[in-house]
């Protein structure tokens, strides 16, 4: 099970590891393969056992995980009280949803999102500027951290309005992820933005099984 996740690890702008970013390798379906169809329940518990596997790992390192959920499986953690007691074992993952969760423009307002946080589960946004949701999400303050579209990242980082914008966003988390990061002068960038992590630049996407030797 392992062999199927892949992570890509999250830097301060000083290269110090901060966080890892799980994700899962879509599968072919296969004919008469049960788990090419998994209930939402059972795949989201499989990735957090994946998890709990490394949990020594991530506790003695220090480190975040991060885990990315759509609205299947956060019904999953609204719905699953074993899965509820899965995620308090495991204080350091954090679930990240992307924008084209449903109603998300709703921000507290909408049922799905409240129960997440009302369950203490701690949330990221990803994909901030992608164009799929309005500002009203990130301006409830129930996000922890911000990652930035990586294509919305590529189009304005050159433009003399970026730092300005970057100053609006952190008026509401100051925790901001930039992927895409390409040279040294865009660190420098983002650095007097005061961005919290880039995502992929000092180390690419690695097996989570070969986390171990990967990270050193």
């Amino acid at each position: 099970m392992i062999n199927n996740y892949i992570c890509v690890p999250i830097h301060t702008l000083t290269g110090e590891l901060i966080a890892l970013d799980l994700t899962q390798i879509e599968q072919q379906p296969a004919r008469n393969n049960a788990s090419a169809d998994q209930e939402p329940e059972t795949r989201l518990l499989n990735q957090l056992l994946t998890i709990e596997q490394y949990a020594d790992y991530f506790r003695q390192h220090g480190l975040l995980c991060c885990l990315t959920i759509n609205f299947q499986l956060a019904r999953a953690v609204v719905e699953s009280a074993f899965i509820q007691r899965i995620l308090g074992h495991l204080p350091f993952v954090r679930l990240k949803l992307s924008e084209d969760f449903p109603n998300l423009h709703d921000g507290p307002n909408n049922p799905m999102l409240r129960a997440l946080t009302d369950q203490l589960n701690i949330l990221w946004l990803d994909d901030l500027g992608a164009g799929d949701a309005n500002l009203n999400a990130l301006q409830s303050k129930m996000f922890e951290a911000v990652k930035l579209d990586r294509q919305f990242y590529l189009d304005n980082v050159s433009k003399p309005f970026f730092n300005i914008l970057i100053a609006n966003i952190r008026q509401y988390t100051n925790r901001v992820i930039v992927e895409g990061v390409q040279c040294e002068i865009q660190l420098e960038k983002l650095a007097a933005s005061k961005i919290w992590a880039v995502q992929g630049y000092y180390l690419p996407i690695m097996a989570l099984g070969d986390m171990d030797a990967g990270l050193h």
